[in-house]
């Protein structure tokens, strides 16, 4: 931990100076994120966005605006802190560390943009089926579901990131030179990493999703309405994990 303090403390300046810009910025000051991933909700959905000033992309005929907090901001830093804390230690020298920052940057932001073109697509078309079908209820607000809806996307494709930048490092960024000095690969095939693939984006998502927040609700002692949305995250993400685990019991029943 102490000897990467040097891409560590630099990687937590740059989340924390993001948040802070991004609890002031207007659309406008956002356009870097929001422009592309409007481009691709229009690709997805097919669905033309029209952009108006400090507001976002909007849609008139499905009244759905893409705004700043549509942005995907948050999960960009949770993808970046998650890459940057959980396979710096694995790159294998000074050179190879801070590239894989440069690179953890880049991917978060281009997985940001995909992840929340997904999620965002869907928000626009599901409610709509749920509706038609007169499947919204009283529990079941638009709220809820959009949080149901983001939490599901969010979640379950931080594991596909974290897998896919754990292939990237053993592949780019680790030495393989015998005589270095430095951890073991990463490897998913055995129970050990399996467990690592599980814990770690569940780590990480619960730390910026609900553990900042309450830090901040703790501060201000204002605790509405937090309740009820960490029961249902936490009632999603352990839902998502279940699955998990009865889909690779009945793949190992196969095999």
């Amino acid at each position: 931990m102490k000897k990467n303090l040097y891409i560590y403390i630099p990687a937590v300046l740059l989340v924390l100076a993001v948040k802070v810009f991004y609890r002031t910025a207007d659309s406008d000051m956002l356009l870097w994120i929001l422009a592309p991933t409007t481009g691709w909700v229009r690709i997805l959905s097919g669905i033309p966005f029209e952009y108006s000033a400090q507001v976002g992309y909007v849609s008139h005929e499905y009244r759905f605006i893409i705004a700043p907090s549509c942005s995907g901001v948050r999960f960009l830093l949770l993808v970046f802190v998650m890459m940057v804390f959980s396979y710096t230690h694995l790159a294998a020298s000074k050179r190879k560390k801070f590239c894989w920052l440069g690179f953890s940057a880049v991917l978060s932001y281009v997985s940001t943009i995909f992840v929340n073109g997904i999620r965002i697509t869907v928000s626009i078309y599901l409610p709509l089926i749920l509706m038609d079908k007169k499947l919204m209820s009283d529990w079941l607000t638009a709220e809820r579901l959009h949080t149901i809806i983001g939490t599901s996307v969010y979640f379950s494709m931080l594991f596909v990131i974290y897998y896919a930048a754990g292939k990237v490092c053993n592949g780019l960024f680790m030495c393989t030179d015998a005589h270095a000095s430095i951890q073991c690969p990463v490897d998913y095939g055995n129970e050990q990493g399996k467990s690592r693939y599980l814990a770690v984006p569940v780590f990480w998502y619960f730390v910026m999703v609900l553990g900042i927040p309450f830090a901040g609700r703790l501060y201000r002692n204002d605790w509405t309405g937090f309740l009820q949305y960490a029961l249902l995250v936490t009632g999603v993400c352990t839902f998502i994990v279940l699955v998990y685990f009865m889909l690779d019991k009945i793949w190992r029943l196969k095999s």
